[in-house]
């Protein structure tokens, strides 16, 4: 409440900027991650019941990562009081064999890092022996935090004498020796340390790096040019972002929590093929015109569309599409495709029912998807190549 309502000049402050930029940077900490182990992840979860950002690998393992930040760093008086904050958070993660990742924009936390932190994941045994000294002295300075809660509660409990209130007490005592035990016992050998810098600011700075991430990846891992890579990074930038933040919101469920590598990486997809509607004129069943180009262009570019362009129907699709080239051979390509549209799109229809009612807009939609996953199986094929998709 205080933090609302300064006292002493009796004004009332309604700026929660900084819990917004905590849950922005948060997002933006999981895409950077899940780029960074794409080819070993396997699904990740935004705030999940474990940790801020939970990320399982395709071996069963788990990257667990605890997100801090500040809104203005310059004022931070101790830059680590927040590495501590998350060395209790993930003490309680188990340790064998997983990651354990603080991921902060706060420059410069341990001080004689100097920046080697900076846009990596570095882990504690890569560190140099004063920076390992430094973490040291942290994790001993949590012991002895802990060690303090431990002996308030245990006053508080030799001063009570109402039996509930004194249960709840022992619990609460028997918990935080518990967890004194898990930090002093703490796996260096699992934990890695990453910041996200410079990330404050407007989108220029808050977001740079995080561009410079997905870049790499497109031109690097799915090796599409650098043009291509540059046009498509604010459009996955913005759909990653919305998509993450929404996921924060979700409370954890095992059939609608997860988001897979398949569907985070499906928009990458969809944004690097080309606008196809002109394409298509010669293969409906109907005359087109202005109004109804578009009525189907505003149901494309709605966000909720893409949708309709995931692994699941892409693979139907494209399923169908290799029966049928195989029964048809002869034709050219154009040829084949054009009639497969013509003569299977029914058996694709009830996925754009719920879009319109207008059964000519419904033939036109289904026929461009299908037609976009055709052309589009290159791409494809690139993204699941690249970032160790299994078909």
């Amino acid at each position: 409440m205080n933090d609302y309502l300064n006292i002493k000049e009796n004004k009332y402050s309604n700026d929660a900027s900084a819990s917004s930029f905590g849950w922005n940077f948060q997002a933006n900490a999981g895409i950077f991650l899940f780029l960074k182990y794409i080819k070993k992840a396997n699904k990740i979860k935004i705030e999940s019941a474990l940790q801020d950002i939970e990320i399982t690998l395709e071996n069963g393992y788990k990257v667990f990562a605890q997100a801090k930040s500040a809104q203005d760093f310059s004022a931070c008086k101790d830059k680590k009081e927040k590495f501590k904050d998350a060395i209790i958070s993930l003490a309680r993660n188990p340790q064998d064999n997983n990651v354990l990742i603080y991921i902060s924009n706060i420059p410069d936390t341990i001080a004689s890092s100097d920046g080697a932190f900076n846009n990596k994941i570095i882990s504690y045994n890569s560190c140099l022996s004063k920076i390992k000294e430094e973490i040291d002295e942290v994790f001993n300075s949590v012991v002895t935090y802990q060690d303090n809660q431990i002996k308030k509660i245990d006053t508080k409990m030799k001063k009570e004498t109402e039996p509930k209130a004194l249960k709840k007490l022992q619990s609460k005592y028997a918990d935080a020796c518990k967890l004194k035990e898990k930090i002093e016992l703490f796996d260096k050998n699992s934990l890695f340390i990453s910041v996200i810098h410079p990330y404050w600011g407007d989108s220029t700075n808050r977001y740079s790096e995080i561009e410079a991430t997905i870049l790499e990846f497109l031109s690097n891992i799915v090796q599409l040019s650098i043009n291509q890579s540059i046009c498509l990074k604010n459009k996955l930038l913005e759909h990653w972002q919305n998509q993450f933040s929404h996921d924060s919101t979700i409370k954890e469920s095992k059939i609608i929590k997860n988001i897979t590598k398949e569907t985070f990486l499906w928009p990458v997809i969809i944004y690097s093929s080309a606008n196809i509607l002109d394409e298509l004129s010669d293969c409906l069943s109907f005359q087109t015109d202005s109004s109804i180009d578009q009525d189907v262009q505003e149901i494309i570019d709605a966000p909720k569309t893409i949708y309709h362009e995931r692994f699941e129907f892409s693979n139907k699709v494209l399923t169908k599409f290799k029966d049928y080239r195989q029964t048809h051979q002869g034709c050219s390509s154009k040829e084949l495709n054009k009639q497969f549209l013509i003569h299977e799109y029914h058996s694709f229809t009830d996925e754009f029912k719920l879009l319109s009612t207008d059964n000519d807009i419904v033939e036109y939609l289904t026929k461009y998807f299908m037609h976009k996953i055709i052309t589009n199986n290159r791409n494809i094929a690139k993204v699941f190549k690249g970032a160790e998709v299994e078909k």
